[in-house]
């Protein structure tokens, strides 16, 4: 009999449990906390975990008992925070990119929103009994006809690009491959990168992080952005250079930014990001929320475990052998 520990604590067990009943031939082990983690993992097949639970103090337990694993199943898009960690050798690792597309690109929007319509603004008028109409009227705007550069044309980056043209912006998505997408108005090369930044009146930052695109949203990228654009980042803190974009900020040289992702997180408390006035935060939430319309994380781990259980190549793998 196959076993296979999920050590997910911040999730939902149920659609896990349905599991046992589905795949007799599988043994589901339960762990919460680092202990029962330990205790689960003798003899086990497959860990089923998340980028954010997989800290270099469970990287450990993960490779001093995990011996027998072959496939590590992520329930994240990402798995950065993992490999840096370390990994034990040996496993395939898969993840579920893609899954909540549809919530991280929603929280692209929300941001987005609150940015051209000043929802800071009205939000501390309103705590102080303030009607601010006249005030705050003259500096609102609109996505309709703005230019929306994305960098990053994978699932969540198309997702922002057809929700996009809903608000009838023009999209420019700049990727490793330049290859026509639906959605997008242009491709460009990443090599263009400098050049698309210069026409962007908001510049959305979807792509994965690797050693690659590490830093990619740099200095030069971001002086070169316009005066009234906006910096958008729903994907990894690693992929901007904060401090570039702290001082551009601060001047006022760019006119704001919406960050669900930083580099250190949780965000330091001397980070001048909390207290500026032009930037809209969220502690990486984005792919929070409801089930949404399509797989689960639980429906998405039995497709891959009927594969794996036949022997066949698992999808969805990051990972072929470590």
């Amino acid at each position: 009999m196959a076993v296979a520990v999920l050590f997910n604590p911040h999730g939902d067990r149920a659609g896990f449990e349905a599991l046992r009943s589905a795949f007799p031939q599988l043994e589901l082990r339960f762990a919460d906390e680092p202990d029962d983690l330990a205790a689960a993992l003798p003899g086990a097949d497959v860990l089923i975990t998340t980028n954010r639970v997989y800290t270099p103090e469970n990287a450990a337990i993960i490779r001093a008992r995990g011996a027998n694993l072959r496939w590590i199943a992520f329930l994240t898009s990402g798995v950065d925070k993992a490999v840096a960690s370390g990994l034990p050798p040996g496993v395939v690792v898969t993840n579920v990119a893609g899954l909540r597309a549809f919530a991280v690109s929603e929280h692209a929007f929300s941001l987005m929103l609150g940015l051209v319509r000043r929802v800071r603004d009205t939000e501390a008028a309103r705590a102080r009994a303030f009607w601010t109409r006249d005030v705050t009227t003259p500096r609102l705007d609109n996505l309709a006809g703005k230019h929306l550069v994305i960098v990053g044309a994978g699932a969540i980056g198309q997702d922002i690009a057809r929700k996009a043209k809903a608000f009838d912006m023009r999209v420019t998505g700049v990727s490793r491959s330049n290859a026509p997408l639906p959605h997008f108005d242009a491709m460009r090369p990443r090599a263009d990168l400098i050049a698309a930044a210069g026409q962007a009146d908001i510049l959305l930052v979807a792509a994965t992080y690797e050693a690659a695109t590490h830093g990619m949203i740099s200095r030069d990228v971001i002086a070169a952005l316009p005066g009234g654009a906006f910096l958008i980042n729903i994907a990894r803190g690693l992929l901007v250079d904060e401090a570039a974009l702290t001082e551009a900020l601060q001047a006022g040289r760019i006119a704001g930014a919406g960050l669900d992702v930083m580099e250190d997180e949780p965000l330091p408390a001397a980070s001048p990001l909390w207290t500026l006035d032009n930037v809209l935060m969220t502690p990486h939430i984005a792919g929070a929320g409801g089930k949404g319309t399509g797989a689960t994380h639980a429906s998405m781990f039995a497709d891959n475990l009927k594969l794996w259980l036949a022997g066949e190549p698992l999808e969805k793998v990051v990972i072929a052998r470590t």
